[in-house]
C-alpha cells in the first residue's frame, strides 16, 4: 500500500514539474510581448480560439504614418492649443538648426520671423477647419531667415485641440524666381538694344539707298559722258584714270547693294510660303542663262523638296551659291553643279546641332570648281571675307554671309566643305514646318 502511494506521489510531482515549466515558458513569452508593446514594436494583438478571434490594436497604432512623416522632405509640427510644439519631425529640426529634443516644448511662434508674425497670426485667426496655406519666413536658431510655405490644419483628439503644420522650404524656388527675374530683365534690356539697333539699321538702309547711291550714280553718269564726248581729247593716262574710276564706282555700288541685301534679310517681315525648290532653281538658272551658256556649265537639280520658306530670300540664297560657282569655276573642267534634297529626321544626319525630334529638308549643293582650303570652312560665311585675289575674282565678300543669314532666318543651319581644285559642297538643313 505504501509503495502504491509513493508511486502516485512521484507521478503527481513529475506532472506538477511539467506544468510549472510550461507556465514559466508562457510567462517568459508574455514578458517578451509586453516589452515589445512598450517599445512600440507591436501595433496589434490577436486573441482567439478555434471558433473565433479578436484583434486588439494600440490606440496610437500609427507606425507607418510615423515613418512616413519622419522620412518626408518637409517639416511636420504638431502644436497644442497655446502653440507649444508637442511633436516635430527631424526635417523641421534641421530646418531651424536645433537638435530634435530641444525643439519639443518650445512655442512655435519663436521660429516665425518678425516680418511674418502678423501674416501668421492672421492665418491662425481663420480657425482652419480645412488646410490653409500661406508663405512666411521662419527664423533659425542661427538667426537666418528661410522662406517656407506653411499648410495649417486643426483636429481634435481625445477632446484635445491640436494644430498640425506642414512646412515646405521655398529657398530653391525663390532662387529660381530671382534667376528668372534677372533673365527677364536681361532679355528686356536686350530687346531695347535690339530695337535701337533696328532703328540704326533703318537709318543706315535709308542712307545707303539714297544718300550714298545718288552720288555714285552721278559719278558713273559723268564718267560715261566723258567717255562718250571727250574720249578723243583724253591722254592715255587720262583714259586709264577714268576707266579705274568707273570700275571703282561699279564696285562701290555693288558693295552698297550687297550691304542692303544683307541688312534687309534680317529686318524684313518673314512671310513663309510652301514652295517647290525646283521652281526657284529654274528661276535662278534663267538669271544666269547667258553666263551658263558661255561657260558651258550644267546644273542638275531633279526633284526637290516642297517646304515652307521665304521665297525671295531663298532665291537670293541660290542666286549667290550658283553665282559663286560660275565665278570660281575651274577652267580645266566643264563646270557641273548638282543640287539635291530630301526630308529626314534630325537623328539621320551627322550634325549635333540638329534636333532629333524635328524633320529637316536637307539640301546638298556641290560643284567641281576651284574649291577652298578646309581650314576656311567657317570663315567664308563672315562678312567681307575673301579667300581669293580681288583682281582675279571680283566681288564684295558678302555673298556667303547673306546665304548664312537667309538660312538662319529659316531657323536652319548651313555648313561648307571643300578641297582646293576639287570643288565645294554646301549642306543646308531647313526645319520642316
Amino acid at each position: 500500500m505504501q509503495a502504491i502511494n509513493s508511486r502516485k506521489l512521484l507521478e503527481t510531482t513529475e506532472r506538477l514539474a511539467r506544468e510549472n515549466a510550461a507556465l514559466q515558458q508562457q510567462l517568459r513569452e508574455a514578458r517578451k510581448s509586453l516589452d515589445a508593446i512598450r517599445a512600440g514594436n507591436i501595433d496589434a494583438v490577436v486573441i482567439g480560439n478555434k471558433k473565433n478571434h479578436r484583434v486588439f490594436t494600440e490606440k496610437t497604432a500609427d507606425k507607418t504614418y510615423r515613418i512616413l512623416i519622419e522620412k518626408m522632405n518637409e517639416g511636420a509640427v504638431s502644436l497644442n492649443k497655446d502653440g507649444t510644439i508637442l511633436y516635430c519631425n527631424s526635417y523641421f529640426a534641421r530646418l531651424v538648426r536645433l537638435p530634435l529634443q530641444k525643439v519639443l516644448g518650445i512655442k512655435f511662434k519663436k521660429f516665425i520671423a518678425p516680418s511674418s508674425k502678423k501674416r501668421f497670426d492672421a492665418l491662425l485667426q481663420q480657425k482652419p477647419a480645412n488646410a490653409l496655406k500661406e508663405e512666411v519666413y521662419i527664423q533659425t536658431n542661427e538667426g537666418t531667415s528661410i522662406p517656407v510655405l506653411v499648410s495649417v490644419n486643426s483636429l481634435t483628439q481625445d477632446n484635445n485641440y491640436l494644430l498640425n503644420i506642414i512646412l515646405t522650404d521655398l529657398t530653391i524656388h525663390h532662387k529660381n524666381q530671382e534667376e528668372l527675374k534677372r533673365s527677364s530683365e536681361q532679355l528686356q534690356q536686350k530687346n531695347i538694344e535690339l530695337e535701337s539697333a533696328n532703328t540704326e539699321l533703318t537709318a543706315f538702309t535709308y542712307l545707303s539707298s539714297h544718300d550714298l547711291q545718288e552720288p555714285l550714280r552721278k559719278i558713273q553718269t559723268f564718267v560715261s559722258l566723258v567717255f562718250e564726248e571727250e574720249y578723243k581729247n583724253l591722254s592715255d593716262n587720262g583714259k586709264d584714270y577714268f576707266r579705274r574710276m568707273q570700275q571703282t564706282a561699279k564696285q562701290m555700288r555693288a558693295l552698297i547693294e550687297d550691304l542692303l541685301i544683307y541688312s534687309r534679310t534680317k529686318a524684313i517681315d518673314r512671310n513663309f510660303k510652301k514652295t517647290d525648290l525646283s521652281i526657284i532653281v529654274n528661276q535662278v538658272k534663267k538669271d544666269f542663262q547667258e553666263v551658263i551658256g558661255e561657260k558651258k556649265a550644267t546644273i542638275e537639280s531633279g526633284h526637290l523638296c516642297k517646304i515652307k520658306i521665304i521665297p525671295f530670300q531663298f532665291r537670293q540664297l541660290l542666286h549667290n551659291l550658283i553665282g559663286n560657282s560660275l565665278k570660281f569655276f575651274n577652267p580645266a573642267n566643264a563646270l557641273r553643279i548638282v543640287i539635291k534634297s530630301k526630308i529626314s529626321g534630325g537623328s539621320a544626319f551627322n550634325n549635333k546641332k540638329l534636333s532629333p525630334e524635328i524633320d529637316y529638308c536637307h539640301i546638298v549643293y556641290t560643284d567641281n570648281g576651284i574649291g577652298f582650303d578646309l581650314q576656311y570652312k567657317d570663315r567664308i560665311f563672315e562678312v567681307f571675307q575673301r579667300l581669293h585675289n580681288k583682281q582675279d575674282y571680283p566681288g564684295t565678300g558678302m555673298g556667303l554671309a547673306i546665304c548664312k543669314r537667309v538660312v538662319e532666318n529659316h531657323d536652319g543651319i548651313i555648313t561648307a566643305t571643300g578641297k582646293l581644285n576639287k570643288g565645294a559642297r554646301f549642306d543646308i538643313y531647313i526645319p520642316v514646318k
